[in-house]
């Protein structure tokens, strides 16, 4: 039996997948031995969006019961394989160093781990990972990740965004005074991160004049190009204030993407960055990435961060956390510039050296390249604001 298959992609990434298989995650889905009598397999993401180069997939299908009752079924796999070797959009190949070291950004079986580990069981009431069916080992640099398949949602109101913050404030505030040891949480992720492919993705810049493109100048302002180039020329003093604030765990991609309502809990997805972080740092990819990823339009920002902001620091003082809400300000002002303005930048000039990255960015969107450009120079803006004067980094 093979699998009707609703994108290219998914022909090659679930070539191995045999019937007992798939028959054995489904019963444990539905809670019941079945057949399989068809399925279809769909892209959710991953081949071409993160350096994990598996894939996430989407699989429905109908199977039958021993007593012949016919039932639909859904669940999600994820591939994960090591990247090393694996060359980035800007050219940077991702050594054995970022593949295989527990502590590094890119360390590929992370999420595996993080499902059959204590951690989901440590969470506070009211948060939680997708429910895990299983990881399958296919090889010592590939294993396949099974999980629940959450329903999809509508667009959320600002009160849930708020006490989506709420619920990740109060997590990260009770882990202040509880740290976690799990040898394969992510260390300095941020800081990995520009040194490594960031550092790939200015290079490329830098190596086509790119800041003085016609590109760029069409759509920043003479300054705004050279706050840009400070900021890179700053990574390391801003890198090392964060190094000094306050430390928990985070989840460190907690964008809308991978946050979903399910009844009164909220389910967690994509651990593949889970490691220590600076307090306050989670808001990054919970403002920054979710704008980047038009979850929120760019009008809407200042409100997206304002229930961001105090849904977390509530959080953080329920669960007793009495520090200085300075210092969630400065991780946030510290890690989203840093994080989301250079690699928007990148994807701008990526437009002219690849033809076929601007086709398909309209493709997706739906909409004309000039607006794609204009709105992603409007996040630029945006993220720079944010950005600390340099005598406040220096002087902490």
């Amino acid at each position: 039996m093979m699998p009707e298959i609703v994108t290219h992609n998914a022909a090659q990434a679930l070539a191995e997948l045999d019937e007992a298989q798939l028959n054995e995650m489904v019963r444990r889905v539905v809670g019941t031995p079945v057949t399989v009598t068809a399925w279809q397999a769909q892209l959710l993401g991953g081949l071409d969006s993160s350096p994990i180069p598996g894939g996430v997939f989407k699989l429905t299908g109908t199977a039958v019961t021993p007593t012949h009752n016919s039932l639909d079924w859904c669940l999600v796999v994820k591939i994960l394989r090591s990247p090393e070797g694996l060359t980035m959009p800007d050219g940077t190949t991702l050594t054995k160093e970022m593949a295989e070291t527990p502590n590094n950004f890119g360390y590929w079986p992370r999420e595996a781990l993080v499902a059959q580990s204590s951690l989901p069981d440590e969470l506070p009431t009211g948060l939680r990972l997708p429910r895990f069916l299983g990881v399958t080992s296919v090889s010592e640099q590939e294993c396949w990740l099974w999980q629940e398949c959450l329903p999809e949602e509508p667009a959320w109101q600002w009160a849930a965004y708020r006490e989506a913050a709420f619920r990740l404030g109060r997590w990260q505030g009770t882990a202040v005074s509880h740290p976690q040891n799990h040898p394969w949480l992510s260390q300095e992720w941020l800081a990995k991160w520009v040194h490594g492919p960031l550092t790939g993705i200015f290079g490329l810049v830098d190596g086509m004049d790119g800041y003085n493109h016609p590109l760029l100048a069409a759509h920043f302002a003479p300054e705004e190009l050279a706050a840009l180039r400070q900021l890179w020329a700053d990574r390391q003093a801003i890198l090392d204030r964060l190094a000094q604030l306050p430390k928990t765990i985070c989840h460190l991609d907690a964008h809308r993407g991978n946050l979903s309502w399910q009844g009164d809990d909220l389910a967690l997805i994509d651990w593949a960055f889970v490691g220590e972080g600076a307090l306050g740092e989670e808001l990054a990819a919970f403002v920054g990435a979710t704008l980047l990823l038009d979850y929120v339009p760019l009008t809407e920002a200042e409100p997206l961060e304002q229930v961001a902001f105090e849904g977390y620091l509530a959080g953080l003082r329920a669960a007793g956390w009495s520090g200085d809400e300075a210092s969630i300000w400065a991780a946030y002002r510290c890690a989203m510039p840093l994080r989301y303005a250079p690699v928007s930048l990148a994807s701008m000039l990526r437009t002219v050296m690849q033809p076929e990255f601007a086709a398909d960015w309209e493709r997706k969107t739906g909409q004309p390249l000039a607006e794609i450009l204009a709105h992603r120079a409007g996040l630029v803006r945006f993220y720079l604001s944010r950005l600390p004067e340099i005598e406040e980094v220096v002087q902490g």
